[in-house]
């Protein structure tokens, strides 16, 4: 690959990472919200003590539902993580290539 590709190829995945990490960091503040939430619940349940109220079963029905979504979020977070360290890998190897077109650059070749 090209010197001048490389480094046009690494501007790209570095700029795409970034999105991936914004991304991950909503899906990650979305998650502790539910989970938050889910701890309220439980809270609440405790509190009222009796599992056959109706209350109870409203909050397990509400708390059921929110653990879907966390369950769905997880699921959302391990591809964006499994994105980013394919992105931050190739952006890795592209660093290599830059460095020896630099160095190749810059090199007084005898022949």
């Amino acid at each position: 690959m090209g010197f001048l590709l490389a480094f046009s190829r690494k501007m790209y995945l570095t700029q795409y990472s970034h999105g991936i990490e914004r991304r991950l960091n909503a899906k990650t503040a979305e998650k502790l919200r539910y989970t938050d939430t889910i701890a309220e619940y439980t809270s609440q349940i405790n509190d009222i003590g009796d599992p056959d109220s109706p209350a109870v079963r409203k909050l397990e029905a509400r708390k059921a539902e929110i653990e879907k979504y966390e369950r769905k979020i997880d699921i959302e977070i391990q591809k964006l993580q499994t994105q980013l360290q394919a992105a931050n890998t190739e952006i890795q190897s592209l660093d290599q290539a830059v460095q020896k077109g630099v160095q190749d650059s810059f090199s007084l070749k005898l022949a």
